[in-house]
């Protein structure tokens, strides 16, 4: 969504922003009135000006020496408990739609497609949760800035009218100059803000994959290499930051220069008026003050249109996030079994990025069988995983079980059917028990054990705790083979009628593998199993090897398989 050259009050992400804060009309409604009353509130002090004047410095009324300083004091205790009251029921209407949006953002995003997920940086992803989300709470902030220096202006511009008619005609015929650097920065913000939250994704990604490789960096000495890496990109950001700094701070002397012409003029015409008796003093000096007043909260509008215009920027992208397609929304109904039986496919094509990654595969595996699933890096094994489970829809081909086309079958049935241990095993902050029965809101601790135990992983659990053995974030606490032990635990745990693991004894030793090897044998007849595998022990387990090359399945003999050209269903 690329930024137009409207005023931001009628974009689209504005509109939606207010839709979001419509269920709290109610709330605004009061704050509002909080605001008002802290605008007129203004307005008196402006007025109050006359009276003081008049009054005391010029008629020498002591009587009201003692009471007119009372009114300052009551004017700016009511304007002080108006502002405190609408900051705060703004700051809770604020808050709680950025939850809203924090909870629709997170939730959404685990609903996206895989493909989708999988063509964007980490960094970019979480620059939404982050700097998008940053910046569109300050726009939210000074939407309010907008209303109460509106009240401010409105209660102002009553005041210089009511002192003279003739001069606020003419000292307000420059407000049309002000609102013209408004638009105006307001849109080259708009283009710079969509910048920044790109290049930060990108700063996020680098650092991101900074952390994820740093044995790599240190190992290599690559540290200095990486330095430069962030150095030219960090260079970047604070260019362009420069570039947003320049026209944000511009604002603020052409807004005071617009102010100076106006007051300049009022002192030499209304100079005249006090001179030839037409006006008071205190009159004139009441005008002033709330003529100079009117421009401070017109510069704050121009300030915060400049924050509102980068929150719009981000909103755009927060919203196109969130308007990107989800998978299939239909969930199975409670209780609703797995339907697996035998799995095949036909024409199976994958096509990611641009290329072809599985090529027409014709493929069959029983129910109760072991498949082993070969092939150098590269050739589509773990593409074909992710069409086995789900994750990636097929370009074209079917997939059928026991005869039935999939077509249609909503998603979380579909996927009730698999439990999966990935290649690099993936492991939550917390405990043991929670890892092994993730997602189980009330978990079975003899069951937890046992398939704990019979994925070895008791072994090094027993002395740390036993289930309630704690697991840093990404199991950084735990070797690369416990890792995965604890990934075949929780996959155990689920219980489900095939158990897929990509590469999941890669990093075991061979006395491991051979327990890991024996819980399969064990599983053999009960469960369908999928294996992806390079070593000999687990391929030889396997009732079936499908062996792929550059998204080809190979034959034993060599070539590839031409059952396609004589297959049907």
């Amino acid at each position: 969504m690329k930024p137009s050259g409207r005023t931001p009050f009628q974009s689209a992400s504005f509109r939606r922003l207010l839709g979001l804060v419509r269920p709290h009309s109610r709330t605004v409604l009061l704050a509002m009135f909080f605001m008002a009353l802290s605008g007129f509130a203004t307005g008196a002090l402006a007025y109050y000006i006359k009276p003081v004047l008049d009054h005391i410095f010029i008629a020498r009324q002591a009587r009201l020496l003692a009471l007119l300083p009372l009114g300052v004091i009551g004017i700016y205790a009511v304007k002080g408990l108006a502002d405190y009251l609408q900051s705060v029921l703004l700051a809770q209407i604020e808050e709680q739609v950025l939850m809203q949006l924090r909870e629709t953002l997170h939730d959404q995003t685990l609903q996206l497609p895989l493909a989708t997920l999988l063509s964007q940086s980490h960094g970019s992803t979480l620059s939404r949760m982050s700097l998008d989300l940053t910046l569109l709470q300050q726009s939210i902030t000074v939407l309010a800035r907008f209303f109460l220096s509106g009240f401010q202006i409105l209660a102002l511009i009553g005041v210089v009218f009511y002192m003279s008619w003739e001069l606020a005609l003419i000292s307000l015929g420059t407000l049309p100059l002000a609102f013209y650097p408004l638009i105006r920065f307001g849109q080259k913000l708009r283009r710079r803000g969509h910048e920044q939250q790109e290049q930060m994704g990108d700063i996020l990604s680098q650092f991101s994959e900074s952390l994820h490789g740093v044995e790599v960096i240190k190992t290599h000495g690559a540290e200095a290499f990486e330095a430069q890496r962030f150095r030219k990109m960090a260079w970047q950001y604070y260019t362009l930051m420069m570039r947003i700094v320049r026209v944000q701070k511009a604002n603020t002397p052409v807004m005071e220069m617009i102010a100076a012409l106006g007051i300049a003029a009022i002192i030499y015409l209304g100079g005249q008026e006090v001179v030839s008796g037409q006006m008071s003093t205190g009159a004139f000096f009441s005008f002033l003050t709330a003529l100079g007043m009117i421009y401070e909260p017109l510069r704050q509008l121009s300030s915060a249109n400049s924050q509102l215009q980068q929150g719009l920027s981000a909103a755009d992208r927060l919203f196109d996030w969130l308007d990107q397609p989800m998978e299939n929304p239909e969930a199975s109904r409670d209780g609703e079994p797995p339907c697996w039986g035998e799995w095949s496919c036909r024409g199976l094509t994958l096509e990611f990025g641009g290329e072809t990654i599985l090529d027409h595969l014709d493929l069959t595996i029983p129910e109760g069988s072991m498949t082993a699933i070969t092939g150098a890096s590269g050739s589509g094994k773990t593409t074909l995983v992710r069409a086995i489970l789900g994750l990636l829809p097929p370009s074209s081909g079917e997939i059928r079980i026991s005869g039935q086309s999939v077509v249609g079958m909503p998603l979380s049935r579909y996927r009730k059917n698999f439990a999966f241990v990935a290649q690099d095993p993936v492991l939550f902050s917390g405990t043991a028990l929670e890892n092994i029965a993730y997602g189980d809101p009330d978990p079975d601790l003899p069951r937890a054990e046992a398939v704990a135990r019979a994925a070895y992983c008791w072994e090094f659990l027993a002395n740390t705790g036993g289930l309630e053995s704690p697991v840093a974030g990404h199991g950084s606490n735990l070797s690369g083979g416990q890792r995965q032990r604890m990934a075949i635990a929780r996959a155990l745990y689920l219980d489900r009628p095939v158990l897929v693991l990509d590469e999941a004894t890669s990093s075991l030793d061979t006395a491991s593998e051979e327990r890991i090897a024996e819980v399969l044998e064990k599983l053999r007849g009960w469960k369908t199993l999928i294996l992806v595998a390079h070593r000999p022990r687990t391929i030889a387990l396997a009732d079936q090897r499908i062996h792929l090359d550059h998204g080809h399945r190979v034959l034993p003999g060599g070539s590839p398989d031409s059952s396609r050209a004589k297959s049907s269903w």
